[in-house]
């Protein structure tokens, strides 16, 4: 099946399984919708706190990786090549145009190869956002990922201070959590750029001062994957900026896509 005709071939089945996507809360006069890709060992819910903040202009679609919330039955992914087709043909068959591209971390490698296969199928989308990732073409971190849970939670740690206390205080949440994790690290780590045309829609890259994993000049990368404008934004805090500039990274965000009529 080619991505061009996935949402002719796969709209049967998109209505029958668990959502992929859906509209954190529908804005009947938002002007672009915004699909949300999650970092490593995240899910949907985050985006779900952005969709007042950015409403009524833009509406937040989150999308649900394999293994996690409502798809939580169904096996973690293991390759980028059918993740990114269910995720092109989802987009293409269930948002309504126009269409921007979120992605944070492991999110923003997805979120670029499923804004280049909707060029490639005709339906490109209008912006894409990048977040705390390395430009595809550049070499990038990469953790090493020990064999025990609570060690690659310690290594997760300290490489992103990404991992919630919650989980960490927790068994119940670790045995949840880890394999999810792991599973979404492999992917990340697994990632290879293969080279093609630049992006026909502008490119916003976004990430933390003081990430040790992704700089500046890292970011700056991305301005070569879009023949349209680019712009990069530093915000205060490291790897997970998200949480500690909240109010300037929407507001960044929404000044990135919608467009005055």
């Amino acid at each position: 099946m080619t991505i061009a005709s996935a949402p002719r071939k796969t709209a049967a089945l998109l209505r029958t399984r668990p959502a992929v996507l859906r509209a954190a809360a529908p804005q009947p006069a938002a002007t672009v919708r915004l699909v949300c890709f999650p970092h490593s060992g995240g899910g949907p819910a985050a985006y779900h706190r952005w969709a007042a903040a950015l409403a009524p202009d833009i509406e937040v679609w989150p999308v649900t990786l394999p293994g996690r919330a409502g798809r939580a039955r169904e096996p973690l992914a293991g390759a980028w090549g059918p993740l990114v087709e269910e995720a092109t043909a989802a987009v293409l068959e269930e948002v309504p145009g126009p269409v921007a591209l979120f992605g944070h971390s492991l999110g923003a490698a997805l979120a670029f190869e499923v804004a280049r296969a909707m060029t490639r199928a005709g339906e490109p989308p209008v912006h894409l956002l990048v977040s705390a990732r390395t430009a595809p073409q550049q070499p990038r971190f990469r953790i090493d990922l020990p064999a025990g849970n609570a060690e690659l939670l310690d290594a997760v740690d300290r490489a992103y201070a990404g991992v919630p206390a919650a989980v960490r205080d927790s068994a119940e949440l670790r045995d949840h959590f880890t394999p999810i994790l792991r599973a979404d690290l492999e992917l990340s780590n697994s990632y290879t750029y293969r080279p093609g045309p630049a992006l026909p829609c502008p490119i916003t890259a976004l990430g933390g001062e003081t990430d040790a994993t992704v700089s500046a000049a890292d970011l700056a990368g991305w301005g070569d994957h879009t023949r349209a404008g680019f712009e990069a934004h530093l915000f205060p805090g490291g790897h997970f900026y998200l949480e500690d500039a909240p109010a300037r990274v929407l507001d960044t965000v929404w000044r990135s896509v919608v467009r005055p009529a």
